[in-house]
């Protein structure tokens, strides 16, 4: 009896304190007037950042551990997400604002920013480009959603 108690407790107790590979990622903004958004991996495993910035009228994307993305709008709500290649596993989105010379983070979100699905399953590659068939060994997106085949 003893020794069931302490497997189930030895069990529970290594359940608990695990950690997935976002638990050891974060960013960072630079105090610049362009937003500069610096990834922090304090894992042991090898990842990319996979960067995705929208304002009021358009979206940018960037990969890798630093990104500089010139052309948001600073009079706007701009939203920054982050996922890390080759996981997915993340889709982290944050919102933020151009204030007294600075990126910070806010609260609110864009008042334009609309969810909608759309299941059409059609598949696109990762610049938009509709695919007739299923790629192998490639990421692409079906019905809004990264798949990997």
């Amino acid at each position: 009896m003893n020794k069931i108690l302490i497997i189930i407790l030895l069990c529970c107790s290594w359940t608990i304190n695990s950690q997935t590979i976002c638990d050891s990622v974060y960013y960072n903004v630079s105090n610049s007037s362009d937003l500069t958004i610096i990834g922090v991996n304090n894992s042991n495993t090898d990842v990319t950042f996979m960067w995705g910035v929208c304002d009021s009228t358009a979206c940018y994307s960037s990969s890798d551990d630093t990104a500089i993305f010139l052309f948001v709008n600073k009079l706007d709500v701009v939203k920054v997400c982050y996922d890390l290649s080759p996981f997915w596993i993340c889709n982290t989105c944050e919102y933020f604002v151009y204030v007294n010379g600075k990126w910070v983070k806010s609260n609110f979100t864009s008042i334009h920013e609309v969810l909608f699905i759309y299941k059409n399953n059609k598949m696109y590659d990762l610049l938009g480009k509709e695919l007739k068939r299923i790629p192998r060994n490639k990421i692409y997106i079906k019905n809004g959603q990264k798949q990997l085949d």
